[in-house]
C-alpha cells in the first residue's frame, strides 16, 4: 500500500534542505491554474461558540445566524437538508449514534465545561517523555476500567471539553470508516511529539479520551485507542488548516481541520501559491506564472506577511511554527541570496 504525499503530473514532494518536505512544480504552470483540491478533512473541530453557526457539512458561515436545519439529538446544524443527508451519509449510522451519545454526555454535564485552550497555561511545555508517560498512565486507567466487573460510567463533577472531544471522535470515526486512508496519508505526516501547550492540556486530552471510551457505541469503541487520539494531535499541531468565515484567512476563526494531502505545502513570506477554502475542503492555484523546478509555497501568515517587516514575520514564524524562515524575500531582506 502507497504511504505516502499525493501524487500529480504537475508536482513531486521532495525533501527541501533544512525545510523538511515540499512541493516543487514538475513544469511551468500558468498562474490561475488549479493545482490540488484537497478534499474533505480526515478530522476537525468546529469550536463550541459556533456550532450553532456552522454548517457541519459545509461549514458554512453566516455572519453569526443560527443555521435554518438543526438535529437536536447530535447537536449538529446544517445550512440545508441537503447537507444534512450529505453528512450523514458521510458519517455513517454508527458515527451519528457516537455523536448523538456525545452530544448527550456534554449537555449533562454542561456545568463542567471547560476550554484548556482559553486558558493561559500555568505549566510549561510537557516533553516528550511527559507526553508518553501521560498517555500511558491513561491506557493503564482504561484497561482497569475493561477489567473491572461493573463499567464504571465517566464521574458526573469531572472536567470536559467538548473541543477536544469533538476532534478526537472525528479522528476515530474516520479511522473506523476509512482505514487505509488514515494509515496511508495521517500516518505519512510529520508528527510534533510534543504538542500541548501545557500539562493541563494534556491531562484534558487524556481525559477526554478515556470520557469517550465509555460513551461510544461498542461497535465503535474498538476504534477508540490512545494511538488514534494521539496521532491526531500530533498530526495536527504542525499540519492543520483554520477553518475561517468566507474561507479567507483573515476572517473569524471558526475552528481547524486536518487535509494530509494539502500539508506538504512549505512558507514563504511572498508565496506562489494561493490558497481558499471551497466548502469542505481547500483548493489551491498559482499565484503567478511559476517555472519548472520552482517550490510551491503558501503563506502561514494569512497574507499579513505583505505588511510586515522581516523581524515581526520571523518572530511570529518562531513563535507558532518553530522556524527561523529563510525564504528568499526574508533573505534579499536581510542582504542575502537564494531560495529556502
Amino acid at each position: 500500500m502507497y504511504m505516502g504525499p499525493p501524487i500529480s503530473e504537475s508536482f513531486d514532494v521532495h525533501d527541501i534542505p533544512n525545510a523538511g518536505r515540499g512541493v516543487v512544480v514538475t513544469q511551468d504552470v500558468p498562474a490561475r491554474t488549479v493545482l490540488l483540491d484537497s478534499g474533505g478533512p480526515h478530522a476537525h473541530v468546529i469550536f463550541r461558540q459556533y456550532r450553532k453557526e456552522v454548517c457541519a457539512h459545509c461549514f458554512e458561515y453566516d455572519r453569526g445566524r443560527t443555521l435554518p436545519v438543526r438535529d437536536g439529538t447530535t447537536g449538529k446544524v446544517f445550512c440545508s437538508e441537503m447537507c444534512q443527508v450529505k453528512w450523514t451519509g458521510h458519517q455513517g449510522l454508527l458515527a451519528v449514534q457516537a455523536w448523538r451519545q456525545l452530544h448527550s454526555f456534554t449537555q449533562s454535564r454542561s456545568k463542567f465545561v471547560t476550554d484548556v485552550n482559553s486558558i493561559p497555561p500555568s505549566t510549561s511545555r510537557p516533553s516528550k517523555f511527559v507526553v508518553d508517560a501521560g498517555w500511558a498512565k491513561a491506557d493503564d486507567a482504561r484497561l482497569r476500567t475493561q477489567n473491572a466487573t461493573r463499567k464504571p460510567k465517566p464521574s458526573p463533577s469531572q472536567a470536559i471539553d467538548p473541543d477536544i472531544l469533538s476532534l478526537l471522535l472525528s479522528a476515530i470515526v474516520f479511522y473506523h470508516n476509512h482505514r487505509q486512508e488514515w494509515d496511508s496519508e495521517v500516518l505519512a505526516l510529520a508528527m510534533d511529539d510534543e504538542p500541548y501547550r501545557s500539562q493541563e492540556d494534556l491531562d484534558q486530552h487524556c481525559a477526554s479520551y478515556l470520557q469517550l471510551a465509555t460513551l461510544l457505541p461498542s461497535d465503535l469503541v474498538p476504534s477508540c485507542t490512545s494511538h488514534v487520539c494521539r496521532t491526531i494531535v500530533e498530526a495536527g499541531s504542525h499540519n492543520a488548516f483554520g477553518i475561517r468565515a468566507g474561507g479567507e484567512d483573515g476572517e473569524e476563526y471558526l475552528g481547524y481541520a486536518v487535509y494530509p494531502s494539502a500539508s506538504y505545502f512549505n512558507h514563504s513570506c511572498a508565496p506562489n501559491l494561493v490558497k481558499r477554502r471551497v466548502g469542505r475542503a481547500w483548493e489551491f492555484a498559482a499565484g503567478r506564472d511559476v517555472r519548472q523546478g520552482e517550490q510551491l509555497c503558501i503563506t502561514y501568515l494569512g497574507g499579513e506577511e505583505k505588511g510586515l517587516r522581516l523581524a515581526e514575520r520571523r518572530r511570529r514564524l518562531r513563535d507558532a511554527w518553530g522556524f527561523e524562515c529563510m525564504c528568499e524575500r526574508c533573505q534579499e531582506e536581510q542582504g542575502g541570496h537564494g531560495v529556502s
